[in-house]
């Protein structure tokens, strides 16, 4: 019974691991960029058209969000530890913010 219960549980924990880096990646609208969810960007504030996004992290990012119309507004340099507002024309709300990477040295965008 105990080592049942141990499975379960080591089973449970994969899965919460596992699910959120399947979506860490998508792609981008924006050339030369590849967007990452989950990293430096949080979606803080939002309304009709725009979301206020904050740098959870000590260096310069980009940043966006991907709207519940699967669409994506272009992204914005945000400060370190700062803010900046995304904003868009299209139909949707923001449903997560993401770190928009430039690629490395010699390596193509993603």
């Amino acid at each position: 019974m105990r080592l049942r219960a141990t499975a379960g549980i080591v089973a449970a924990t994969g899965v919460l691991f596992s699910a959120p880096t399947a979506a860490l990646a998508a792609e981008s609208s924006e050339p030369g960029f590849s967007k990452i969810a989950g990293a430096c960007a949080e979606l803080t504030d939002q309304g009709a058209g725009w979301a206020e996004l904050r740098n959870d992290c000590p260096w310069k990012i980009k940043g966006s969000v991907v709207l519940s119309s699967g669409d994506t507004p272009a992204c914005v340099q945000i400060a370190p530890h700062g803010t900046n507002t995304v904003t868009w024309e299209e139909d949707g709300t923001a449903e997560y913010a993401i770190d928009c990477q430039a690629p490395a040295a010699g390596r193509p965008a993603r």
